[in-house]
């Protein structure tokens, strides 16, 4: 699932292709991904609607529209929200007298998807790409279309003004590169709770946006076993585990996250964090810290954990 950082950088690189521009329509494969309204209803509600801003909450796109409705897009295991032009298969036979490249003619002829780029490049090579089940048209032409494998994904429209009472969003802990997310703030939350430091890390009531891919790559630096109980950790390597969050999550923004699956960057492109995993799905792999360590794998209330067994004792 697209963790904090990959939210991120998709809500960084809307607000740099999106804002200003007119939503004009909407179009689904499956209905039931949008969770408020019908999809008449909603195709009515977001019409003609301008967008303002993308934020972030957690996990959660948070697209401002005028008129008070905020848009919200949470894209589960497999999906993720890209930025392009696609045309409907069915529309094939009218682009048979256009001039457009035999490698375009070729993927729209044979194509598989009932959606299919007409941009070259990973919108059209990467398979991950091509699962278009929800689609935004805009005022210039191009679309934000959700490539969702598994359709898991989630659509949501509220108030803007009442956007805490949508699903669990007014339940989810601080945002952990919040200026208020203080280490004062961090060992508060941590000396109320109870379990392994890799259950509560991931835990979204607890702090917003950390999930399976990088609470092994924070607690691996902080030195911390993904086992060791919340409540016997000392102020030093709670200090230290709050380091590393801050750390761990902006180096990962600025790679503009990991691809080692299916997410993948609003222009389709992969993000390059899954080059720089110290401990995520590296196991059998030596240690980087080169302490004669070799990563090793367990399962944690059904979730992997990679860790180092020398340094992370």
């Amino acid at each position: 699932m697209p963790e904090l950082p990959e939210v991120e950088t998709i809500v960084r690189g809307l607000n740099k292709k999106a804002v200003g521009l007119k939503i004009v329509g909407a179009w689904t494969d499956w209905a039931k991904t949008i969770k408020t309204h019908k999809l008449t209803d909603f195709v009515h509600e977001i019409k003609g609607r301008k967008i303002l801003r993308a934020r972030r909450r957690a996990k959660y796109i948070m697209i401002d529209l005028s008129g008070g409705k905020t848009l919200i897009i949470h894209q589960k295991i497999s999906g993720h929200l890209l930025y392009g032009k696609w045309i409907k298969q069915s529309q094939i036979s009218n682009l048979k007298s256009q001039n457009y490249n035999s490698k375009f003619k070729t993927k729209l002829e044979t194509g598989d998807q009932k959606w299919v780029s007409t941009i070259s490049g990973p919108l059209q090579d990467d398979p991950y790409n091509r699962f278009i089940r929800f689609i935004i048209f805009l005022s210039n032409g191009y679309m934000l279309g959700l490539s969702d494998v598994r359709r898991f994904g989630k659509i949501f429209l509220g108030d803007t003004d009442k956007i805490e009472n949508i699903n669990e969003i007014g339940k989810l802990g601080p945002e952990p590169l919040d200026p208020k997310f203080t280490l004062a703030k961090f060992k508060e939350l941590m000396r109320h709770k109870r379990g392994v430091i890799k259950k509560v890390l991931m835990d979204p009531f607890v702090i917003a946006g950390i999930g399976n891919i990088y609470s092994d790559e924070i607690l691996w630096y902080a030195g911390v076993a993904p086992l060791r109980r919340v409540e016997k950790l000392t102020d030093k390597e709670l200090a230290t585990i709050y380091k590393y969050i801050k750390f761990v999550l902006k180096k990962a923004i600025g790679a503009k996250g990991d691809s080692q699956q299916d997410y993948r960057t609003l222009e389709g492109k992969f993000g390059n964090y899954q080059n720089m995993q110290k401990a995520y799905q590296l196991t059998g792999e030596k240690c980087q810290k080169h302490d004669g360590g070799i990563i090793k794998r367990i399962v944690i209330n059904s979730r992997s954990a990679h860790f180092c067994p020398v340094h992370q004792k």
